[in-house]
């Protein structure tokens, strides 16, 4: 009985409880406030940093060279021209030399009855006169004027031995070692004479080259003279002629010394007379014949130098000139200058008439 009980009451409440559920109500579900629009928004993110990305400096250059030659200090190394010479004309140097060598070795080797004699020849004078000017130009300064008088001196001195030797009948080897010995003493008086330190001035190589040039036109027309008035008597000895454009280059060195001219003068105190010598030279050519033809000539050639010399008159000439500045040599040449003028004297037995004639000024 109290079983049954017990279970009629446990039914009771578990019927009850599961009513109670079944009524009860459903819970609304909760939703979260929306954010306020006054809320700040979070910082942003930092800058990358610029040395993070920064490329690595590049790695440095390798070192140069050890240099190959003999050494030198700095001053020496700065006042040389190049690498390979101490002079802007060094080059010319050696490449005048190397001709004369192959040239004067050439016509050497073939005096010998040897075979391919004026090859070995040739070689063997190009290659050792060629290295003694590489060698030479290397130490010593060789400036540009230098070398075109040293390349005119080779020629001349070639020109004057050669024709010496032909001219004397000398023998095929006689002959070449003239040569030979002429050219260099041409490349050598050259070099010996502008040794001094510095370049040769535009109107001091200048006058050198109308000396040389003079020369050569005088005795050439002196000696067409003599020909002409001794025709048919004995064959002429052209040794003067050859001869005298070499003494000319000598002749014109000594001038330079106490004349300073500037290069356009000189130009013109050698075109004009030698243009109207060439003229005069043709006209007489064609309407005459005898030695009054080179004669004539030579009367323009020094009538129009005379006349050239006056109308070209300038103010002394600076030194040393502005174009090479401080690289000519010591201003010695200024102490004494020389210029021609015109000169009035009076003549007759009273002196009651004047006369005009050409004088010479010298200002020391």
């Amino acid at each position: 009985m109290r079983l049954v009980v017990s279970l009629l009451c446990i039914g009771l409440l578990t019927a009850n409880g599961v009513a109670r559920a079944q009524t009860s109500p459903t819970p609304a579900p909760t939703t979260q406030p929306a954010p306020s629009s006054t809320t700040q928004a979070p910082p942003p993110p930092p800058p990358p940093s610029t040395t993070a990305t920064q490329e690595p400096p590049p790695p440095p250059p390798p070192p140069p060279p050890e240099a190959q030659g003999p050494d030198e200090t700095a001053a020496e190394r700065a006042a040389r021209y190049s690498r390979f010479s101490s002079g802007s004309g060094g080059m010319l140097l050696v490449f005048t030399e190397l001709i004369s060598g192959v040239v004067t070795g050439g016509i050497l080797g073939n005096t010998f009855e040897t075979e391919n004699g004026d090859y070995v020849g040739a070689v063997l004078g190009g290659l050792a006169l060629g290295t003694a000017a590489a060698v030479y130009q290397y130490y010593v300064p060789v400036e540009r004027n230098e070398s075109l008088l040293a390349a005119s001196g080779a020629a001349l001195g070639f020109l004057a031995g050669f024709g010496y030797g032909t001219e004397q009948d000398l023998s095929r080897r006689d002959r070449a070692v003239t040569a030979l010995l002429a050219t260099q003493a041409g490349i050598i008086g050259v070099l010996a004479a502008t040794a001094g330190p510095g370049d040769v001035s535009d109107g001091d190589a200048s006058i050198v080259g109308m000396g040389a040039l003079y020369a050569f036109v005088f005795t050439a027309l002196t000696q067409s003279t003599l020909a002409l008035a001794n025709e048919g008597d004995e064959d002429t000895n052209l040794t003067p002629t050859l001869v005298a454009p070499a003494l000319g280059m000598a002749l014109g060195g000594i001038l330079a010394v106490p004349f300073e001219l500037s290069a356009q003068r000189a130009f013109k105190l050698t075109v004009l007379p030698l243009g109207v010598g060439a003229a005069l030279l043709l006209a007489g050519t064609a309407l005459a014949d005898g030695p009054a033809v080179p004669l004539s000539a030579m009367g323009g050639v020094a009538a129009t130098f005379v006349i050239t010399l006056l109308a070209t008159a300038e103010p002394p000439v600076p030194y040393p000139p502005a174009r090479t500045g401080s690289t000519l040599r010591s201003e010695k040449s200024e102490a004494v200058k020389a210029m021609p003028v015109p000169v009035l004297m009076r003549t007759g037995r009273r002196s009651e008439s004047l006369t005009a004639g050409p004088g010479f000024l010298m200002r020391f």
